[in-house]
């Protein structure tokens, strides 16, 4: 009986202690640190993931959190602690003065398989390897973003595209999927050197398959809330290793094509120009050279094709949508076009300086039509401090560019399409844009690709608008392309399914 009530008293205590760690850990999950940033109760395991669970999109409840809670405001998604910043002067503060404490990554289980342990440039955390691999990228996309090689590139892929434009007649059409072709088979001839028809079979292939993994990784997976979870496998999980297999075949099969053709004294595109960068590193003897292995490349590429499509796909939709809602800048651009470049020429990089009033509505598209509200995470590397609140190491951070993009205090009725905000009172683009315009985000971590987007997007808005007018499918003139369901009305995005016509200028 003595055993047995020993056994009694045991397993009281384990049950006991178990029950306490638990309460422990619930507490724990809703307490923010000593000197944290203000934010909304949270809820116990879940965090604040609840506040996103009802009927207000994610960018409203940001905005009333900022509302409630100013420049810098606290959450918790399940264990993870993340900080929003929304003004520029914080946002300064973190990105700029304290650049290398605020330049890390969080880890992300879904990131994770992507990446393949965080062998890429994009969501690799901050330190020596990054930066070298980030050096080896940037040299190599340097050359495609000269003039020669860029305006080779963009206008490879317009005759096709101007082909089916010019067949369309009065016969309404989806923009985003015309100019997701012509931008996917920019990215291909630059990154594998393959050039595409429209609407090849195996372009919209892969078109299809980038779609689907964006859909895929959606919100995330329940690991990337609840690490424990990473060892008990998901239909949703399977799903993405799937996808993410077949992305990394097309890849690895062109860095092998690449390594059995590979000249150096015949650079042919991206792959070409990393591997020769290695080569040339290799025989320095530079150290970390011999770390960038087989999958730090095909990373590579894999972000300069993700990062170089999506969102310049997304940018130039908007363009069409916005250019649609306002015909009178949509003529505007086309006259200033046609005054400097005429009609026996294409668009040049040389054109930028002449073309104030275009420059600036793309400008104000990059403002209006943010293609990233809250951008990429970053992570505190040490425990740091913001805006006199304690920042320990690990924190997630997030920059809310949406917000500053429309920061009333900023800008001049920003819910409002005004290209002119970008010029002087010569009608000149402006010699320094406003601190808070952050696109491409700003710091260590600002775009790789910012230069090389920049001018695409120019060559590829010039040659749309300098040749064609878009305008609302007849009949539905007093529909907004903008605002046809509520999300798009409430976020300003010109959602997929837009229709649009078309017409040839000259």
């Amino acid at each position: 009986m003595a055993i047995l009530g020993d056994f009694y008293v045991n397993a009281t205590t384990v049950l006991v202690a178990v029950c306490t760690l638990a309460a422990y850990a619930l507490y724990r999950s809703t307490k923010r640190p000593a000197n944290f940033p203000p934010g909304p109760f949270a809820v116990p395991l879940l965090g604040n993931v609840t506040a996103f669970m009802s009927n207000k999109t994610a960018v409203e409840v940001f905005s009333d959190l900022h509302k409630k809670y100013g420049p810098v405001y606290s959450l918790k998604f399940a264990n993870r602690d993340v900080i929003m910043l929304n003004t520029v002067e914080v946002v300064k503060e973190a990105l700029l003065k304290k650049a290398v404490e605020f330049a890390g990554r969080p880890a992300i289980y879904s990131v994770e398989i992507f990446t393949e342990g965080y062998k890429d440039i994009v969501f690799s955390n901050y330190g020596p390897q990054w930066r070298y691999q980030r050096k080896l990228g940037h040299t190599a996309l340097r050359h495609f973003a000269k003039k020669e090689q860029l305006e080779k590139l963009v206008y490879s892929v317009t005759p096709e595209i101007a082909k089916v434009l010019d067949g369309l007649g009065d016969k309404p059409f989806a923009p985003k999927y015309t100019i997701g072709q012509i931008v996917y088979n920019i990215l291909a001839s630059m990154c594998f050197g393959r050039q595409y028809e429209f609407n090849q079979p195996e372009l919209l292939q892969w078109i299809d398959l980038n779609v689907e993994a964006q859909k895929a990784f959606g919100n995330g997976l329940l690991p990337d809330y609840f690490p424990a979870l990473s060892f008990i496998p998901t239909q949703s999980e399977k799903k993405v290793c799937k996808i993410v297999g077949a992305m990394l075949d097309v890849f690895y099969g062109e860095l092998k094509r690449h390594r059995e053709q590979f000249d150096p004294d015949n650079v042919r595109d991206f792959f070409d120009s990393l591997l020769l960068t290695q080569k040339q590193a290799i025989e320095a003897g530079e150290e970390e050279a011999d770390k960038i292995t087989d999958t730090h490349i095909v990373q590579t590429v894999s972000d300069i094709f993700g990062a170089g499509t999506e969102t310049t796909i997304i940018t130039l939709h908007w363009a069409v949508g916005l250019m649609v809602e306002n015909p009178d800048i949509q003529q505007k651009v086309a006259m200033e076009i046609d005054e400097v470049l005429g009609r026996d020429r294409l668009p040049s990089l040389d054109d930028r300086a002449s073309l104030p009033y275009t420059e600036a509505t793309i400008l104000e598209i990059f403002r209006y039509g943010t293609v990233a509200p809250t951008g990429l995470p970053h992570a505190v590397m040490e425990d740091t401090t913001l805006a006199g609140y304690d920042i320990p190491k690990g924190t997630t951070v997030m920059i809310d560019i949406l917000a500053l993009h429309n920061d009333t205090k900023e800008w001049n009725e920003p819910e409002k399409f005004k290209p002119e905000r970008f010029l002087d009172d010569n009608g000149q683009l402006l010699s320094k844009l406003p601190e808070s315009f952050l696109p491409f985000s700003a710091g260590r971590r600002v775009c790789l690709g910012e230069d090389f987007a920049k001018k695409e997007i120019f060559l590829l808005f010039t040659w749309l608008f300098s040749r064609y007018t878009f305008y609302k499918v007849p009949g539905k003139e007093s529909e907004s392309v903008l605002t046809l369901n509520r999300v798009a009305a409430l976020t300003h995005q010109p959602i997929d399914e837009m229709e649009v016509c078309v017409k040839k200028q000259y």
